[in-house]
């Protein structure tokens, strides 16, 4: 019964009431299992042609993690603008704008997947060679990468609706599909690379399904969920110009903030074959570490996200004081997290690795580089919180323009500079160095902002709800 209970509150979870602090976890943790989720798609393929086909193959599909990475987080990113409005929306108890996001929403997302889904299809050799991906692996690679192009309306739509359904409170619905999502993709990866001898385009192709699946049945939650805030009708499918244009205007820059942050990744994997060219356990254990962080992320991302939306809902629902806690609530989750994964990494950080290599001497610089990053995480959760806590109030804008700068400007000038022309620093250690260094300038612009915005905006709720009076005329 206690289970049931617990399943019952992330269906619907109040975000504006009782234990804050309690409920902030309890909300992201299903969306960090979610994102570990449409990541393991990926690990799952590249286990599966590992054993079904040959190390080769294996590589190539993780020679598109860094890409496939950037895609999720850009997309994902994208779909906040619909959280935030759907979020604020509820907390103001504002249905009918609610439900004219839902539908723009929706609709964006198909169309835009659609285009660029045919683009990215055709530019995937390109975007490899950018990458330097080995000449070996690179005709795998791009089969691989055209395929999971083709799912991309697919991904869309799962990320729109995923957002909207957690920000009504429900975060067990998506973790909920995309496990079955996942046990349905293990399953046509074994069929596709062991009987049907598939290889790469195999578990790409299982991928995609997994991907339809999953947009599938989100779509039919907010057909079927009676007692949802949201409620899809086919017939109100259209573009809501007002809708439109505040979801572009907060979901574009979170987008840009999600692509401007993993963008550099591209440039930092071309910068680290200049140092060792002819060290392949360097650039697979690279690989492999960043494999392993990007589900270390997802834990940060989710708080993160769960801040997002608690903030917007609570702004929806003018209770400034509940603003003020989460942030500090976030803020300290974040702690939390970065002790739990660092210890993690301690401890468990080859084995992790092992699940990406077979080779043992690409674990040494594997554990390298995941050492210097579980060690700096609680920069990124500075970051990445106070981020999301500025979004729920609807300052996308800002974050977005500090990621540019340092995340992407600051780090591109470095790679080309300093790192490229001075010999002491051209060295695999001062390379990883640059994410925690840029990690810290981000957070401190992001913190600054927030201490700024935070009290403004929460007095300006305070002075709506409680205006002062005009004095009588004499």
């Amino acid at each position: 019964m206690a289970r049931q209970g617990l399943l019952a509150k992330l269906g619907n979870l109040d975000m504006t009431k009782g234990n804050l602090f309690g409920k902030l976890i309890l909300f992201a943790f299903p969306l960090a299992l979610a994102s570990m989720m449409q990541l393991l798609y990926t690990t799952i393929d590249i286990v599966s042609v590992r054993f079904g086909d040959s190390g080769d193959a294996a590589a190539s599909v993780s020679a598109n993690g860094s890409l496939i990475n950037l895609i999720i987080v850009l997309f994902n990113n994208i779909a906040l603008g619909s959280n935030v409005l759907v979020a604020n929306a509820k907390g103001a108890g504002d249905r009918e704008k609610a439900q004219r996001v839902l539908h723009t929403s929706l609709l964006f997302a198909l169309f835009a997947g659609i285009g660029v889904g045919i683009l990215g299809f055709f530019v995937a050799p390109e975007l490899l060679k950018v990458m330097n991906t080995s000449e070996h692996l690179i005709d795998n690679a791009t089969r691989y990468l055209k395929i999971y192009f083709l799912g991309l309306p697919f991904l869309m739509v799962y990320n729109y609706c995923a957002q909207m359904l957690r920000a009504q409170g429900d975060s067990r619905s998506p973790f909920l599909i995309l496990t079955l999502a996942g046990i349905i993709n293990v399953g046509f990866d074994l069929l596709f690379v062991f009987p049907m001898k598939m290889g790469v385009a195999g578990v790409a192709f299982a991928t995609i399904i997994a991907e339809a699946i999953s947009a599938f049945l989100a779509i039919l939650t907010f057909r079927v969920k009676k007692e949802s805030f949201l409620r899809l009708n086919f017939k109100s499918l259209r573009i809501d110009g007002k809708a439109m244009k505040e979801l572009l205007i907060i979901g574009v820059p979170a987008g840009l903030q999600g692509f401007f942050f993993s963008l550099p990744n591209v440039f930092l994997q071309a910068k680290l074959y200049t140092i060792d060219p002819t060290n392949d356990a360097l650039e697979n254990g690279a690989i492999a570490a960043g494999n392993v962080e990007s589900y270390l992320f997802a834990g940060i991302d989710a708080i993160a996200m769960a801040t997002m939306s608690f903030v917007a809902q609570n702004h929806g629902a003018k209770k400034g004081k509940n603003i003020k806690k989460v942030f500090f609530f976030g803020l300290s989750w974040g702690i939390i997290y970065y002790a739990v994964a660092f210890t993690l990494v301690l401890l468990t950080g080859r084995h992790l690795l092992r699940l990406f290599v077979d080779n043992e001497a690409s674990l040494d610089p594997g554990m390298e580089r995941l050492m210097v990053m579980s060690s700096t995480y609680f920069l990124n959760a500075f970051m990445g919180v106070s981020a999301g806590a500025l979004r729920g109030l609807k300052h996308s804008t800002y974050p977005m323009v500090v990621t540019l700068l340092c995340c992407t400007v600051f780090r591109i000038i470095y790679l080309e500079t300093i790192f490229t022309y001075v010999p002491f620093f051209h060295t695999v250690t001062w390379l990883y160095a640059l994410f925690p260094i840029t990690w810290g300038m981000a957070a401190v612009c992001n913190l600054s902002a927030a201490a700024y915005f935070l009290p403004r905006d929460i007095k300006k709720m305070e002075m709506e709800e409680n205006p002062i009076p005009a004095e009588n005329s004499l």
